[in-house]
C-alpha cells in the first residue's frame, strides 16, 4: 500500500523587532542627513550658531523621534489596513493570508481555486520587465487563473503583488517551497513555466532555493548600504564639527 503523503504547514515569520530597529536606524539617517542639508541650504547661519553639544543632541534626539515614528507608525497602518497582511500559512488547504493586528483574513486561496488558463500555454507564467518612467526598476508579473469559492477570499491585487506575496518574510524560501510543492501535490494538473523557478531561483525538483545565489546579491547590497551609511555620517559629522 502507497503511504499517504504528508504536507508539512510552513508559517510565515516576520523581520526580528531588532532588526526592524536597526533598518529603520538606517532610514532615520539618512532623514536626519536629509534635514541637516536643508538647513545648510537656508539656514546656515543658525547651525554656525548653534555649538557641537546642542547639535549632537539634536541629531540623537531626531534620531530617536523618527526611529520610533517608523517603528509604531507600521503598527498603527496595519491595526487599521484592511488590505496588508502580516502572515501566511501554508497548509493542505491553501494559502491563508492574515492581517494578527486586527485579526483579519485578507485573502485566502484554495489549492482547488487554482484553474488552468484557457488558451495558454502554461497555467501558472511570469512576464519580466524593467519599468522606464520614473527610478527604472525590474518588475516582475505572475499570471495564475483563481476562481472563487464559497469558503475561498480571492484579493484583487496585481500580477506583481503576487509574484512578491511572500518577499516581506525572513523564510521567504520556506513559503516559496511549500507554495509549489502544494500545486505539484494538489494541483499536479496545473502547468508551471519552468522560467517561474528561475525567476524566484528555485530547483525545479526539489523546489529548494539557491542560497548561495542570494547570498552574493545580499552582500553587493549590504555594501553598498554600508557605503551609503557611512557617507552620510561623514557628512554629518562634517556638519556637527564645523
Amino acid at each position: 500500500m502507497r503511504p499517504k503523503t504528508v504536507f508539512r504547514k510552513v508559517e510565515s515569520k516576520n523581520v526580528p523587532y531588532l532588526q526592524l530597529w536597526i533598518m529603520s536606524t538606517i532610514i532615520s539617517i539618512f532623514f536626519v542627513a536629509l534635514i541637516y542639508t536643508l538647513l545648510m541650504i537656508f539656514y546656515m547661519n543658525l547651525l554656525i550658531s548653534l555649538s557641537a553639544d546642542r547639535i549632537l543632541l539634536f541629531t540623537i534626539l531626531l534620531l530617536i523621534l523618527i526611529n520610533t515614528l517608523i517603528c509604531e507608525g507600521k503598527k498603527f497602518y496595519l491595526k487599521k489596513s484592511k488590505k496588508e497582511y502580516d502572515k501566511v500559512i501554508i497548509d493542505h488547504n491553501g494559502i491563508t493570508f492574515l492581517n494578527t493586528y486586527n485579526q483579519t483574513i485578507i485573502a485566502k486561496i484554495l489549492w482547488k481555486n487554482i484553474q488552468p488558463r484557457e488558451n495558454e500555454k502554461f497555467d501558472i507564467d511570469f512576464y519580466t520587465r524593467i519599468k522606464i518612467g520614473g527610478a527604472p526598476r525590474i518588475i516582475d508579473y505572475f499570471f495564475w487563473n483563481l476562481k472563487e469559492s464559497n469558503d475561498s477570499k480571492i484579493p484583487l491585487w496585481s500580477p506583481n503583488k503576487f509574484a512578491l506575496m511572500f518577499k516581506k518574510f525572513t523564510n521567504y524560501a520556506d513559503l516559496l517551497k511549500a507554495f509549489f510543492s502544494g500545486i505539484s501535490l494538489f494541483r499536479a494538473d496545473i502547468t508551471v513555466n519552468p522560467g517561474v523557478y528561475g525567476m524566484y531561483r528555485l530547483n525545479p525538483a526539489s523546489f529548494d532555493i539557491d542560497n548561495e545565489g542570494i547570498k552574493k546579491e545580499n552582500r553587493t547590497v549590504l555594501l553598498l548600504i554600508v557605503s551609503s551609511i557611512i557617507i552620510t555620517l561623514i557628512i554629518i559629522c562634517s556638519i556637527v564639527f564645523l
